[in-house]
């Protein structure tokens, strides 16, 4: 591998940080009205950001999720040790990562995301939604945060405010790519028009 690939790894490594942390505080927002519990959203946009970042920057986007959970955890959790904030950052971004990996070929979802539906969107969302959910709060239980009891009403939640983060955040993404195709083609048509009109001009001219 050369340098440059070294350095966009690098650069996507840092933007799935970042952006993570980003989204994070952004759902702050949110915990007035829709916080469960420590760890669990009702509405969780970082969820979003997590897939988005996966789908689009794979194993180099990662290491950065893992680093920025691991890094958020430490104003979520007291009395936790280092060793069990990694143990809930594996078990959330190794979720989502599993998912990806497994819808896209199954789907036949190509790395460009060229044919990136919405199908493809509310399955890659509920799929690692409900992963996350379970794997999430299993290791939650191992560890002594969430009682055996209230497993069912937990990652019921958080798979809920998954669902919901990543739909709204993909969604969202989709449609600006759309867009942006949209645009790109009515500029080409638009040169097109311009190129024809002024070869009309010209071919009058010349008559």
């Amino acid at each position: 591998m050369n340098t440059s690939n070294y350095l966009v790894k690098f650069a996507i490594c840092c933007a799935s940080f970042f952006l993570f942390v980003f989204s994070f505080h952004i759902n702050e927002f949110f915990d007035r009205y829709a916080l469960y519990a420590p760890g669990i959203n009702m509405i969780f946009i970082p969820a979003g950001f997590k897939l988005l970042c996966i789908l689009v920057g794979g194993e180099a986007a990662v290491v950065g999720l893992l680093l920025s959970s691991v890094y958020m955890s430490l104003g979520i959790w007291e009395n936790t040790s280092a060793l069990q904030m990694v143990y809930f950052a594996v078990a959330s971004v190794g979720s989502y990562y599993l998912t990806v990996t497994l819808i896209k070929k199954i789907m036949h979802i190509n790395d460009s995301l060229n044919n990136l539906r919405y199908l493809h969107i509310i399955i890659l969302s509920f799929v690692a939604s409900v992963l996350n959910g379970t794997v999430h709060n299993i290791v939650y239980v191992w560890q002594g945060k969430v009682k055996p009891e209230e497993f069912l009403a937990h990652s019921s939640a958080m798979i809920l405010g998954d669902f919901l983060g990543c739909f709204i955040v993909i969604l969202f993404f989709n449609l600006c790519i759309e867009i942006a195709f949209r645009l790109m083609k009515r500029d080409r048509r638009e040169e097109e028009k311009g190129i024809r009109f002024i070869a009309q001009l010209l071919g009058r001219t010349i008559a």
